[in-house]
């Protein structure tokens, strides 16, 4: 199973360049945390952020509207992950809120399409653009998949 999430992780750093679409607003859950994945190390100037380098590019830790700022100035996103607390109702009403055309969908994880979300990669033949996962009172939701720890 570690190979697996390792090699649909690469396929997200090679195959997509996807930015979320303005028209979802995460902000409004609690404790929102951000991350995002960048395919190479970019000399990045912002306050109130961190800046890991993961070996392949970097993971940027930000809240919300340091996202929005991030993601309009900074090159070669791979990939974004949104973290928040919440119940199994939230994160079932997160699947109904985003329109997700789920491709595999187990109690705490799933896999889909939203048109919510650019870019996508290929996942058993067809287009995903969207992960999410449920785990202890926190929701995680990534585009184009879940990249780094959940």
């Amino acid at each position: 199973m570690k190979k697996f999430i390792v090699f649909l992780m690469l396929c997200a750093f090679l195959f997509s360049a996807s930015l979320f679409k303005e028209e979802f607003d995460f902000s409004k859950y609690n404790n929102l945390e951000v991350q995002v994945f960048t395919s190479n190390k970019q000399n990045i100037n912002f306050d109130n952020i961190s800046v890991v380098d993961n070996g392949q590019g970097q993971i940027i830790y930000c809240n919300y509207d340091k996202y929005k700022d991030i993601s309009s100035t900074i090159k070669n996103i791979s990939g974004v992950t949104f973290i928040f607390e919440g119940n199994k109702n939230l994160y079932l009403d997160i699947i109904k809120k985003l329109n997700i055309t789920l491709l595999e969908n187990n109690y705490d994880n799933f896999v889909g399409y939203s048109n919510n979300f650019d870019g996508g990669v290929s996942y058993n033949g067809k287009k995903v653009n969207v992960q999410g996962y449920f785990n202890k009172g926190k929701i995680y939701i990534g585009t184009p998949l879940l990249l780094g720890s959940y």
